[in-house]
């Protein structure tokens, strides 16, 4: 019996760190997928892009914001320090700074605890925040909340090495000048790291001096976050509460697994989790069926990702409090047994991972077709051209829609390679247009070239070949 015992508990870890691996994995694959198809161009991406290759450098436009779009632009910045010049080659080093960097902070998260528990919960918190609105990749809250995460992790590890403690005050450091949402995450941070000094009596004195400091950052990222929300900007709650999304399904599965998720952990009943880890697959398969066949909303994917940025937040606070937690009162979540009585939160933890990261690869992999249409229209045209009068956009629908008011100009500048000619936005368009059409048509190559250099001369981008063969 006890040897069976044994070999029935060794099978289980093995398949759960099996498992988890395969995230890991999958991890690489996404980021890998993203600088390839050059998700960062979407949205917003392509315009800092351009607004940053004739600075020879960083484009910081928001002082809150300024750490963050310093670390996610580093590449690019370096980049163009190197002397590179091939337009094609700075995009996709632009995407890597927009869909990458943020991914490292998340597998460093989950490697450091990639043998226990805490994984599962730190699995959730990436599948509601970073598989939920990372696809609009330039937005300064996908790096604030890998930060936030990967800080948590280390501050939940028994032994902490020097080398994460530098790491953990180089992101307390970015979160200062991050992201609104550091009002929330700032302070969780801040009381974890107090909880951590108070608990943790085995830490040494220069850990303890680190945890200090990195208090400070927190506590000051929470005033920066606050000064933000509340004074320097103009925000407006009658015009942003969407009462409607209650009604939505994306919105309801995204607040109902991480709770089923959660109930697992807290359930004293054997039975019923394992009936609840299968459920939660059921749903998270069914889920799969409607996104992929029956979603008749017609909201495009990628404006999803983007208005679901705020509920991402405190979801993953609720996924990371989950971890604090298991962490400190283990007896609690019923999870200080064998690892398979692990079972229905890790199954039903992947397979709502699984649910989020197809749909974001298949529209990775749409980004990319849409780009490739959207390459070849900027290098046929031979004048200024509507969008809606182009081939690129079949629908604005969950499949398509992957055009943005602020990304058509830059990204077409950026694809073609001048500004000779131009894919603008609707002809119905009536709003602020980011591009100074006439400025352009007067010098067609200066938006992307750079005079920042000391000798006075000027550096040109130059495209060499399709980005999107």
């Amino acid at each position: 019996m006890i040897g069976s015992f044994a070999v029935q508990r060794m099978t289980a870890i093995t398949f759960d760190l099996l498992i988890k691996r395969l995230v890991l994995a999958s991890l690489v694959l996404i980021g890998a997928a993203g600088v390839y198809s050059a998700r960062g161009l979407y949205s917003d991406g392509s315009f800092w892009l351009m607004e940053m290759l004739p600075r020879g450098g960083f484009y910081i436009f928001d002082i809150h914001r300024a750490y963050a779009q310093i670390l996610v632009q580093a590449p690019v910045a370096l980049a163009i320090w190197l002397n590179v010049v091939d337009l094609n080659t700075l995009i996709r080093v632009h995407s890597f700074g927009f869909v990458g960097i943020p991914l490292i902070f998340w597998l460093a998260a989950l490697a450091i605890h990639i043998r226990t528990k805490l994984f599962w919960f730190f699995l959730i918190g990436f599948t509601v925040s970073y598989l939920r609105s990372n696809f609009f990749a330039a937005g300064e809250f996908s790096t604030a909340y890998a930060l936030t995460a990967f800080c948590t992790a280390i501050l939940l590890k028994e032994r902490v090495s020097t080398w994460l403690l530098v790491c953990m005050l180089f992101s307390a450091i970015v979160l200062i000048h991050s992201y609104e949402a550091t009002v929330f995450l700032g302070g969780f941070l801040a009381s974890l790291t107090v909880l951590r000094i108070v608990k943790q009596s085995t830490d040494t004195k220069a850990v303890k001096i680190s945890l200090a400091l990195a208090l400070v950052c927190f506590l000051i990222s929470f005033y920066t976050g606050a000064k933000s929300t509340f004074f320097d900007r103009p925000y407006d709650g009658q015009g942003t509460a969407n009462l409607g999304a209650f009604t939505q399904l994306h919105f309801l599965y995204l607040l109902c697994m991480p709770a089923l998720l959660a109930i697992t952990c807290i359930n004293r009943n054997k039975r019923i989790n394992v009936v609840l880890g299968i459920f939660c697959v059921v749903i998270s398969m069914a889920y799969l069926g409607y996104t992929f066949r029956w979603d008749q909303s017609q909201i495009s994917f990628g404006y999803q990702s983007y208005a679901y940025r705020a509920l991402c937040c405190f979801l993953l606070l609720g996924s990371l409090l989950l971890a604090v937690v298991f962490h400190y009162k283990p007896t609690f979540l019923r999870l200080d047994r064998p690892s398979s009585t692990v079972f229905p939160l890790s199954i039903g933890t992947a397979a709502f991972f699984i649910s989020l990261a197809l749909p974001l690869l298949f529209h990775t992999y749409g980004f990319y077709k849409w780009a490739q249409r959207f390459e070849a229209e900027a290098l046929a045209i031979t004048r200024h051209t509507h969008i809606d009068h182009t081939r690129i956009n079949t629908n604005h629908g969950w499949t398509h829609g992957y055009n943005w008011m602020w990304g058509n100009p830059s990204t077409s500048i950026l694809l073609r390679g001048n500004a000779e000619a131009i894919i603008l936005n609707n002809s119905t368009h009536a709003g602020f247009d980011p591009v100074d059409h006439e400025t352009i048509a007067r010098d067609p190559l200066q938006p992307i070239s750079n005079s920042t250099k000391s000798n006075g001369q000027t550096t040109r981008y130059v495209k060499r070949s399709l980005l999107f063969p």
